[in-house]
Formats: C-alpha cells, sequence, structure tokens
C-alpha cells in the first residue's frame, strides 16, 4: 500500500526518461510518484501537496526551480555535465550524467529517501510508453484494485493505437507488469534511450531559454495550462524533426552553440509562438505544431554572421535596389529553408508558407516576394507578430516595459487582414 503523504517529483523533458525512471521507482517507493515534462505548476502542486521528498529533474529544469529556502533535496540530471551549476543554485544537492542505469537510480533514491519501502506485486507502465513498444514484451494487466489485477494482453501481442484509445477513453493511462519482469522491462528502455541517435532537445532548449520563457509567461499572466500545451507541441515538433536525419543533422550543427544569438532566437521564439497561439484560442494543437516546426526552420539557411546585425540586413533586404550578392542572397534565405522543408516526409505544406512569409509586411514592403496583408496566411501573420514581439523583448529595458510598447505600437500596425483579428484576440485576452 502507498503512503498517500509521501511523493517524489521527476521532471524531465524526454517522455522515454520519465518512463525508465517512474518504472524504477515503482518497484519499491512506498509514496507517490508524480512526473511531467516541463516546470509549469510546480509551485502550486507543492502548495496543495506539500513538500516532495524529493525532486529529480533534467539539469535546465532544475536550474530555473525556486532554490530559496528548499527543505528537500534536488538531484539534477543532464547529459553533459555542468560546471558550476552546484555553485549557481546552492539546492542541488548532486548532479548525475545522463543515462543513468535503473539500478543505480534505485540505489541513489533509496539512499536519500525516508518513507519505508513498499513490495508491489506488479508495477504501472504508461499506455503511451506501450505504444511506443509496439509489441508487448510482457503480460500486461489492469487493475482493478490494490491487490486484484487481471491479464487483458499476453507476451508477444501487439499494442496499437486503438488498443490505447479504448483505454484512455476510459481514463485508463496506465497498465501493469508483473514485478518479477520489472528489471527486463527496464533493461529494455534503457537500451532504447541508449540507441538513440539523439534529437535537438538537449541543444535547443537551453537554461536561458527557458528562464526567459517562464519570465515572459509570467509578465503575460499565461495560465500553466498555456505553458504546458506551448511546451508539448515544442516537443512534438522537435520529435518530428529528429526523425528526419538530414536536417536533424543541420539543426544541431547550427544549435551546438546554446549563447549564439541565433540559438538563443530559435529557441525563445519556438517556446513564444505556440504560448501565444494558445493564449489566444485561434489556434489547436496541430497548429501550434506547424508554427514550433516554421520557428526550428525558418532561418536554417541563415548564417550567423548575419545575426551580429539581423536589423540591418532586414532593411537591407526589404530594400529592391539593393542588389548586392550577401543583400541577395538574405532576401532568398526563406526560399532556401523551404527547399528544405520539400525534402521532409510528413511535413505540412502550411509549414513551408509560414517559412516563405515570415518577412512579408502588410503594406507589401517585405520579402522576398513583397505580399500585402490581403496575401499573408493566417499561421505565418501570426508568426510574424510573435516575431515582432521577441523583436521588443530583446530591444526593452526589461519585459514588463516591452510588452507595454509592443501592445502601444501593435494597436496602431496591426490593422489589417489577419493581422487585426489576430492582434486583437490577443488584446482581448489580455483583458480577461
Amino acid at each position: 500500500m502507498k503512503n498517500p503523504g509521501k511523493y517524489l517529483l521527476l521532471l524531465d523533458p524526454v517522455d522515454e526518461i520519465l518512463t525508465l525512471q517512474e518504472t524504477a521507482l515503482s518497484c519499491f517507493y512506498g509514496g507517490e510518484v508524480l512526473s511531467q515534462n516541463h516546470s509549469s505548476g510546480i509551485e502550486e502542486l507543492i502548495r496543495k501537496k506539500g513538500h516532495p521528498e524529493m525532486i529529480i529533474a533534467d539539469s535546465k529544469l532544475a536550474a530555473i526551480l525556486n532554490h530559496e529556502n528548499i527543505p528537500y533535496p534536488i538531484i539534477a540530471t543532464s547529459l553533459v555535465p555542468e560546471e558550476g551549476l552546484m555553485d549557481k543554485f546552492p539546492g542541488i544537492t548532486a548532479i548525475v550524467e545522463k543515462p543513468i542505469s535503473g539500478s543505480s537510480f534505485t540505489y541513489l533514491v533509496k539512499s536519500l529517501t525516508t518513507i519505508p519501502h513498499s513490495e508491489p506485486t506488479h508495477v504501472p507502465v504508461k499506455i503511451s510508453t506501450l505504444v511506443r513498444l509496439g509489441t508487448g514484451h510482457f503480460d500486461l494487466y489492469l487493475k482493478l484494485s490494490e491487490t486484484n489485477y487481471v491479464k487483458i494482453l499476453h507476451q508477444g501481442e501487439p499494442f496499437s493505437e486503438a488498443d490505447a484509445k479504448k483505454l484512455t477513453d476510459k481514463k485508463i493511462y496506465a497498465l501493469y507488469i508483473r514485478i518479477e519482469d520489472s528489471k527486463n522491462f527496464i533493461s529494455i528502455l534503457e537500451k532504447g534511450f541508449g540507441s538513440s541517435d539523439g534529437s535537438l532537445e538537449e541543444i535547443s532548449f537551453t537554461i536561458e531559454n527557458l528562464e526567459a520563457f517562464e519570465q515572459i509567461a509570467k509578465a503575460m499572466h499565461w495560465s500553466p495550462s498555456i505553458m504546458a500545451s506551448a511546451q508539448k507541441s515544442v516537443g512534438q515538433a522537435v520529435k518530428i524533426l529528429s526523425k528526419n536525419p538530414n536536417i536533424l543533422a543541420v539543426l544541431k550543427k547550427r544549435l551546438s552553440n546554446p549563447s549564439s544569438e541565433y540559438s538563443r532566437h530559435i529557441g525563445l521564439l519556438t517556446y513564444l509562438v505556440c504560448a501565444f497561439s494558445s493564449s489566444i484560442g485561434q489556434v489547436g494543437e496541430s497548429g501550434q505544431i506547424k508554427l514550433a516546426l516554421a520557428a526550428l526552420i525558418h532561418d536554417v539557411a541563415v548564417d550567423d554572421y548575419y545575426y551580429e546585425n539581423i536589423k540591418e540586413w532586414n532593411k537591407r533586404a526589404a530594400d529592391p535596389t539593393d542588389k548586392s550578392a550577401e543583400t541577395i542572397k538574405y532576401r532568398l534565405h526563406p526560399f532556401e529553408a523551404s527547399k528544405l522543408i520539400r525534402t521532409l516526409d510528413s511535413i505540412s505544406p502550411d509549414v513551408e508558407q509560414i517559412v516563405v512569409q515570415h518577412h512579408e509586411e502588410k503594406y507589401g514592403s517585405g520579402f522576398p516576394r513583397g505580399l500585402d496583408s490581403g496575401r499573408i496566411g493566417h499561421l505565418p501573420a501570426l508568426f510574424i507578430i510573435v516575431e515582432d514581439f521577441v523583436e521588443f523583448i530583446d530591444n526593452g529595458e526589461n519585459i514588463e516595459t516591452s510588452i507595454t510598447d509592443f501592445i502601444t505600437w501593435g494597436n496602431a500596425w496591426y490593422d489589417t487582414g489577419h493581422f487585426k483579428k489576430i492582434f486583437q484576440a490577443f488584446i482581448e485576452n489580455l483583458k480577461t
């Protein structure tokens, strides 16, 4: 029986890592195990449930927690050891390199928690994990009570999206494996994580981007649900691009320096374009994913040296009389990025439209096509507004002043086409 008064909190942007940690903990931990792949709502959770026994968090998420007067250990996990993290954030007890094995993880938690260990007969596994695995490696059970489990899937039988939907429609989000199968199951998860050729997550989601995003979200009064929706959409976009080896290699190279202007702009814009669209209620999850994909790709053909004076290059590219080779190259970068999109599998044409139109302006004074507001699509217009917003944030004295200036400017500038509808929805949302 689990102790309802005790719990651990797991934070990691990678679902597979959370699943491995949850499974390992469920084999012995006598309290509740809570997990999420973002930092939104943590303070509210702690207010409601009290302090956890421990937080185990990816280093980027651990760094943005409130470290004041923390009476419990925080274990930071990191793919690459981060020097100085413990000096910068004294609340962090230790830093452990990922991927940490199930046995090492178990030893770590047992050594730092005080709750008596449990001896379960079955261990939960999320439905989403079972779908990713496809074929059942073990017998799967449905939990009817603390002591009653019924087998619903035999080892070797497939587990499909349709099977998952039938269960989740009934609000069943986990099935169970026998405790004696747990070690082999954890081994399968470890091998799956170890064989991964990487994704963009550890590169594009820097501490600075997360901190800036959360500061802006707080100033905008965005709810935890808006932030969670945005981060989920960004995660989905990253997964989609990570399945395309060509663009994965290109973007990993471009984003390899997290302190560069390019990396900072791409990371922050990717978060904000999803949160902004979620806040106005005009774009669903699929639209947010398209916007996130466009944010990650849109400037892939822009060399780093352009970013040293990006405002000047935008001005030069919008001047049709400037026919220098460097200006023409910059002016055509949306087309170059769109060529890359066409090589990718299962990418919506809407993403290409956003990328091609992201430098257009309402009076036809943008580039590369000089489209006016009547010819700029809804998603591209939203993308343009958010990129303007990021520019105000970059150039302002502080976030609050930047937001005020952006609203004042936007009320006068966004007065036609989709721009007007989107900005009006944004203003209306701020009033509520």
